[in-house]
């Protein structure tokens, strides 16, 4: 059975804080543009790098709480994951959330892309595997971050999607097995339908419903025009034959 749930989240949009994220995207824009498409639950996640100011984070949550609206809005950010044993959010992530008033936290484990986070030494496709489940694995015992995004998804111009073939599925259900010890949920997003990596994500997916893993919905907007699109993703719902108690939501909510 499918489910409607879906189609009102959007737990993966950015702000003009994140220097990726075009200048339009200021909060009150977001909002506004959420209550005209059906987005009742919002969550910003702006990045949080190792060179990132925080205060971004007080400023969002005194933006947020002087704004009213029908959608309800959570203040998140998307933590990188830089090491295995190492992330942005500083030495201690669950004092952290408190000190910024966090509504939930998202961690990126997979921005090979940036500079500051560790390539894999070995640079065969096997290898390049390996690290990438290794820093999914880690990010899966942080107990602080609420989901994963964009999980183990290749990133263009970074490495061969192909790598992602020599991962075992009894790999993945041990680190699946580590999420939902933490009660980590699972992004489901419009990267796992690029056509180089929806085979592995669908798979992927069914670990994670086997597994009994919650799924968040986020569409990773960095414009305006990518706010709230996640009705494309219906035929991963479907497929997936998710209900709306798979879908994950704040403790909050």
């Amino acid at each position: 059975m499918s489910t409607s749930l879906f189609s009102q989240c959007d737990f993966h949009v950015h702000t003009r804080y994140s220097a990726c994220a075009r200048q339009e995207m200021r909060l009150q824009e977001i909002v506004r543009l959420c209550e005209q498409i059906g987005i009742k639950y919002l969550g910003i996640t702006d990045h949080i790098d190792l060179g990132t100011d925080k205060r971004i984070l007080r400023y969002l949550r005194e933006e947020i709480d002087s704004i009213r609206t029908s959608v309800d809005i959570y203040l998140g950010c998307e933590v990188e994951i830089v090491d295995v044993g190492k992330h942005a959010l500083g030495t201690d992530g669950a004092s952290a959330r408190i000190e910024y008033g966090l509504d939930f936290v998202a961690a990126a484990a997979n921005h090979f892309h940036s500079p500051e986070v560790v390539q894999p030494r070995d640079r065969s496709l096997r290898g390049i595997a390996r690290h990438f489940l290794e820093m999914f694995s880690y990010t899966c015992t942080l107990d602080f971050v609420d989901l994963i995004v964009h999980p183990l998804v290749v990133y263009p111009n970074t490495f061969d999607p192909a790598c992602l073939t020599f991962l075992e599925d009894s790999e993945l259900m041990e680190a699946i097995e580590l999420a939902k010890k933490n009660h980590i949920a699972m992004e489901i997003s419009p990267r796992a339908l690029m056509s180089h990596q929806v085979d592995f994500s669908m798979k992927f997916y069914r670990l994670c419903k086997r597994a009994g893993l919650r799924f968040s919905i986020g569409s990773d907007a960095h414009n305006l025009s990518s706010v709230g699109n996640v009705r494309i993703l219906e035929p991963i719902i479907r497929s997936l034959d998710l209900t709306d108690e798979d879908i994950w939501l704040p403790n909050s909510a």
